[in-house]
């Protein structure tokens, strides 16, 4: 198959699709298929620096980036982008178009529909009942003059887990009816992969060298947040959260690893100082490479007490490292972690996350039975291969389906 697949940015700023496009695009070739991503250079108020409207190959991949508008930066507004669609969208099997409010969706199911080629429109947690709540007379808008009508023509949905479609269910435009012959779009739920290297053994040279780097995590039982930092993520509640187990424990220490490009960490510097546990945080900005892992490893427990969660890639990522985790019932996958006893689940509060946090790390043995849970978990259904195979049957199922469809015609 030849497969288009279609998304805003790949800035690592935004997180979700920019990071899951690319993986899934490297498995989708590394299982035989021609993959092009096609996406804008914007960074939020600046651009990437990038080749522009030319093909780069990563992995076998072929990604070209098109010069967009970083005003207003929501919409990721591109002509080029535009031009791109209507010249070489037809010479695709089908589209995979990630998020919903924004002009590269608008583009590439527009012309997808000119040209008769069925397209998958991956939310991606755009569609939770939190985040319609954010500018929600500007979606209603956009809702009622583009977006239902790209659902009404979809062949397909994806969503990242039940829950996500479960939050989706009351969104007016998605259960549309079937149109032209056509039968409605069919839901899929597909998890977010984790990369093979998140299951190898903690390298321990590589534990020194970030210990180094932060000494002040020597001899720490860390409780680790990877992620952006951001509003949705429930950082206030984290910051209360861990005044309580700083009083309550003099050995553990909390690590903030991510990017803050919105500004956001004075913020929760500040929380944490009205806590009296500053010097008992460390945020160490963006971590990549053997850093990242080496971190992941060394908690003794992961924590994402998120408001809106679409699926918690580094949620998996901790279980991958059998590190118990402890997440709000917000995240989309609490329900697989509640049933595989791989964490704690709880309500966005921070006495429900203190108390869950001080249950892991006054019994490390319940601890690490929970880690060993969500290393199986992970393991069994959260891989890209695996997520690959089940890509692939749905690329097919809609393929077969428009085939149909025009036998029918």
């Amino acid at each position: 198959m030849r497969i288009l697949h279609v998304v805003e940015s790949l800035a690592p700023r935004y997180g979700g699709p920019s990071v899951a496009c690319p993986a899934l695009c490297r498995e989708l070739v590394r299982r035989g298929h021609e993959v092009a991503i096609y996406t804008t250079n914007v960074d939020g108020d600046r651009l990437l620096d990038v080749p522009l409207g030319q093909p780069i190959f990563e992995k076998g991949v072929e990604i070209r980036y098109f010069p967009g508008w970083i005003q207003p930066r929501e919409y990721k507004l591109s002509l080029p982008l535009w031009r791109a669609l209507r010249e070489k969208t037809q010479s695709f099997d089908l589209a995979h178009i990630y998020s919903v409010y924004g002009f590269p969706t608008a583009a590439a199911t527009h012309f997808c529909r000119i040209h008769g080629r069925p397209y998958l429109l991956h939310p991606h947690g755009s569609l939770d009942p939190y985040l319609r709540r954010r500018h929600q007379f500007r979606k209603w808008l956009y809702t009622k003059l583009l977006l239902r009508r790209s659902f009404r023509h979809a062949s397909a949905i994806l969503f990242n887990s039940s829950e996500e479609m479960r939050l989706a269910a009351d969104w007016p435009g998605l259960n549309s009816p079937a149109t032209n012959g056509r039968s409605a779009p069919k839901k899929s739920v597909a998890y977010v992969g984790v990369e093979d290297e998140w299951f190898e053994e903690a390298n321990p040279a590589a534990c020194e060298r970030l210990m180094r780097k932060f000494p002040q995590l020597s001899e720490r039982r860390l409780v680790v947040f990877f992620g952006r930092l951001n509003f949705k993520k429930g950082l206030d509640i984290l910051a209360r959260a861990f005044a309580r187990v700083g009083s309550a424990r003099e050995d553990v220490h909390l690590v903030l690893a991510g990017p803050d490009s919105e500004g956001y960490g004075h913020k929760v510097r500040g929380w944490l100082k009205e806590g009296g546990v500053l010097e008992k945080a460390t945020y160490t900005g963006p971590l990549a490479g053997e850093d990242r892992f080496a971190l992941m490893h060394a908690a003794e427990v992961f924590v994402l007490p998120s408001y809106t969660e679409n699926f918690g890639t580094a949620v998996a990522e901790a279980m991958a490292c059998a590190v118990p985790v402890v997440i709000s019932d917000q995240v989309n996958i609490w329900p697989e972690v509640a049933q595989a006893g791989a964490g704690l689940v709880v309500r966005c509060d921070p006495k429900e996350t203190a108390q869950a946090l001080l249950a892991l790390l006054d019994n490390p043995a319940r601890g690490k039975e929970m880690g060993q849970r969500g290393g199986r978990l992970v393991a069994e259904k959260m891989t890209w291969r695996k997520v690959g195979e089940q890509m692939v049957e749905v690329y097919q199922e809609m393929l077969e389906s428009a085939a149909r469809v025009t036998q029918a015609s």
